[in-house]
């Protein structure tokens, strides 16, 4: 393996094609994320049937899987199952969730095949392997989230309008007049004491 260039490579010679023979890995990471990729690359002169395992505990948990960013099915109790032609190469992608905490990667190269009694040789290369999809962090067990309280003994009180004087929004009041004080009427002016208005005359008229 080359951990710097992040890929290993793996020649075999007597791999028969019901075996189940393996190269694993166990990784840790597993659990914090939910899907893992590897680039495969076929060094070899004839065609070779992979199957890429991601294991939880001893027990299969990949849920869906990609070759070169198309879906494929998956076959009951397998992970992803993948024909790669000599001297091509695939980018493998498998989703993997359940119960148990993943924690193990298995690649089966010409040794998957249930009826398949021959026995294969090649030379495989696997590598840009890549954790992806962290998991969200979850509250701890038992604990939810809680909105904010107010402290002990208190309750939140709406807010209240400002009470008195103009500021509070009150109505200006008109001005009053004095105590015992009452307001008359203007009084149109009269004439004097024993005098009468009269009319006035015409200067200059012509009886």
């Amino acid at each position: 393996p080359d951990a710097e260039a992040n890929s290993i490579n793996v020649t075999y010679t007597a791999a028969v094609g019901n075996s189940y023979a393996n190269v694993s890995a166990n990784i840790a990471a597993l659990a914090q994320n939910s899907a893992f990729s590897v680039k495969v690359v076929n060094n070899g002169e004839a065609e070779v049937t992979l199957r890429l395992d991601v294991m939880a505990a001893g027990s299969l948990c990949v849920t869906s899987a990609k070759v070169n960013g198309k879906a494929i099915e998956l076959n009951a109790n397998e992970g992803a199952v993948v024909k790669i032609a000599a001297k091509r190469e695939a980018v493998i992608e498998v989703a993997y969730g359940g119960d148990g905490a993943a924690d193990q990667v298995l690649f089966m190269i010409d040794s998957c095949v249930w009826n398949d009694e021959t026995v294969h040789s090649g030379d495989v290369t696997f590598s840009e392997m890549k954790l992806l999809a962290e998991k969200a962090e979850q509250p701890g067990e038992g604990e939810t989230e809680q909105p904010e309280q107010p402290g002990e003994g208190e309750t939140e009180q709406p807010e209240q309008p400002e009470q008195g004087g103009e500021e509070a929004g009150q109505p200006e009041q008109p001005e009053q007049p004095g105590e015992g004080e009452t307001e008359q009427p203007e009084q149109p002016e009269q004439p004097g004491e024993g005098e009468t208005e009269q009319p006035e005359a015409d200067a200059g008229a012509v009886a």
